[in-house]
């Protein structure tokens, strides 16, 4: 049972395996800066390994897709009302439920109900789509803890107190280690500059973009003969698809297909031929200009606006406008991909503007830790809340 003067207590809800890898981050960080304290979680492995009692392995249960989120509902049924029943017999200090809205919104509702403080740790993506969203998150936490630094105004404006802490996968980055010499590997340089073609990692995207990307890549490549190019595969089992589909699109094209290895290709590249979504922050940290595609029909286009939906890559979303061209359509736009391509290849105004527009994202995502600037969040919300609290059994005992 938790007593004023005992430890901080704090409790961690990660339901797949992004959030249990940032919020071990998160733990990591709290036990630096304050040994003593008592952190438990619903989580996963991650969580355990950085000292966190996890109660269950949550994110074993982690599911995607409508029908395996039904068949597993009685479980997460049971898993809420559990947490909800052990969090109201013995109140943390805070709970700090990461990512997973579906769950983690509906348990911060219930916990906020009981007088739990709740800090939530990255956004659901209200700006996205269903920003009309954001009122009922607002009635949810008590904190909110943002990736991008555009959001705080939108938490601000509907009364939800927020602390910007920077993107966790920043530091990722800048605590890898390349696998090789790429540049070696692959034989670039000055004459012979690499244009990175990065099509995602889902199947059907893949299917969809990178006929398009290699398309492109030929009309790059017969007026700049110089070039070379790398497919990253994301996946063993895309391997196949993609080795087909780049025979279909004909030889001659200097292309070298890799096993993962995508943020050497992002780093190494001149150029990036990308798929929108997290990638294209990614190639921000690098400043490796791109081109985003992404492959809707014309019903799809004509709906996006209708849904609030302006831009669809995270770059010109954090950025405010079309830094970056997005080529959405149906039909084959390779052409125009290859030239808005050359443009960014040669050192001119157009390259100049759009490195600095990444320079300036990279700025306002927030330079590398993360964790630590959540971590002093959560601490202090936590230390608050303690005096909240030994201030508030004073005044009962002053009125005895």
């Amino acid at each position: 049972m938790n007593t004023p003067d005992g430890p901080l207590h704090i409790v961690f809800v990660a339901g797949e395996a992004s959030g249990d890898s940032h919020a071990a981050a998160v733990a990591r960080e709290l036990r630096r800066l304050e040994p003593g304290l008592r952190l438990e979680a619903l989580g996963g492995p991650r969580l355990e390994e950085a000292g966190v009692e996890v109660w269950e392995d949550f994110v074993a249960h982690a599911t995607m897709g409508l029908f395996p989120v039904l068949k597993k509902l009685p479980y997460f049924t049971r898993a809420l009302k559990a947490t909800v029943v052990r969090l109201a017999a013995e109140p943390p200090d805070l709970v700090v439920p990461v990512d997973y809205p579906g769950f983690n919104l509906r348990l911060s509702r219930k916990l906020r109900a009981l007088g739990i403080p709740v800090c939530f740790y990255v956004s659901p993506q209200v700006w996205a789509w269903r920003p009309g969203r954001i009122h009922k998150i607002a009635r949810s936490v008590d904190h909110m803890m943002v990736l991008f630094d555009f959001e705080v105004s939108l938490y601000e404006k509907v009364g939800t107190p927020v602390t910007h802490v920077g993107h966790p996968l920043f530091d990722t980055l800048s605590a890898e280690v390349p696998q090789g010499d790429l540049t070696e590997e692959l034989g670039l340089g000055p004459e012979a500059p690499l244009v990175g073609l990065l099509p995602g990692s889902r199947r059907q995207e893949v299917q969809g973009i990178l006929p398009e990307l290699l398309g492109a890549a030929r009309c790059l490549f017969r007026d700049h003969p110089g070039l070379r190019f790398a497919v990253p595969v994301a996946r063993p089992e895309l391997r196949p698809m993609i080795e087909e589909m780049v025979r279909a699109a004909g030889g001659g094209l200097p292309l070298t297909l890799l096993d993962g290895r995508a943020h050497e290709v992002m780093q190494a590249s001149r150029v990036a031929l990308t798929a929108s979504g997290t990638a294209t922050l990614e190639l921000a940290f690098y400043g490796t200009p791109m081109v985003i595609v992404y492959k809707v029909s014309r019903f799809e286009k004509a709906c996006l606006p209708l849904l609030g939906i302006g831009l669809i890559g995270l770059v010109n979303i954090i950025f405010g406008s079309e830094l970056v061209l997005e080529f959405l359509d149906a039909r084959d736009r390779s052409g125009d991909i290859a030239r808005e391509a050359a443009l960014l290849l040669a050192e001119g105004a157009r390259r100049a503007e759009v490195v600095a527009g990444l320079q300036e994202v990279r700025g306002r995502v927030g330079e590398p830790g993360t964790a630590g600037r959540a971590a002093r969040c959560i601490l202090d919300l936590a230390r608050r809340r303690r005096r909240a609290r030994e201030s508030q059994s004073d005044c009962r005992e002053g009125e005895l």
